[in-house]
């Protein structure tokens, strides 16, 4: 198992630009999620469902267009590719990228920016995989109600747990 530090202080910035956010974008793993899509169907850019794409020779990948607006809930998402971190998924009307923003917290040790072995740290504590795994608000929440100074998360194979 792999445990990932990253600065309260850098978490906090997430944090406040989620509470300012005036809507939520869909997660990965929320773009997936029946319940989420108006009547429980999830189609994909063209109005299409999984099956009738496949019928068709295409690969199915599902819309926002058709997600719920009352069922995506403001969170953070890890992040692992170039380095591991968090980002939020506030739908700002400004369409500007967390980086553009200033809203990216890194992982102690895997910022390509600063870190030199940024990409080993990456790959031993995150794996060689690209990916990313929504992370509730409420962890943060937890973490900022008992005081502590760094937020962790504790990786294994198949989970994620916020270490308290």
């Amino acid at each position: 198992m792999a445990t990932l530090t990253f600065n309260m202080s850098d978490v906090a910035r997430l944090a406040e630009e989620l509470d300012k956010a005036p809507g939520f974008s869909p997660t990965m793993d929320q773009l997936f999620e029946p319940e989420n899509h108006v009547g429980g169907v999830i189609l994909d850019s063209e109005g299409r469902t999984e099956a009738q794409v496949e019928e068709a020779g295409g690969l199915f990948w599902p819309s926002a267009k058709n997600i719920r607006e009352d069922a995506i809930e403001r969170c953070f998402q890890l992040v692992g590719d170039q380095g591991v971190y968090l980002i939020t998924n506030a739908k700002l009307e400004d369409d500007s990228t967390p980086a553009s923003r200033g809203t990216v917290a890194y992982a102690k040790g895997c910022n390509p920016e600063v870190d030199e072995d940024f990409y080993e740290n990456k790959v031993a504590l995150f794996g060689g995989d690209d990916g990313a795994v929504t992370i509730p608000y409420q962890w943060y929440v937890m973490a900022k109600e008992r005081g502590k100074r760094v937020f962790k998360l504790k990786l294994s194979s198949n989970s994620v747990s916020l270490v308290m």
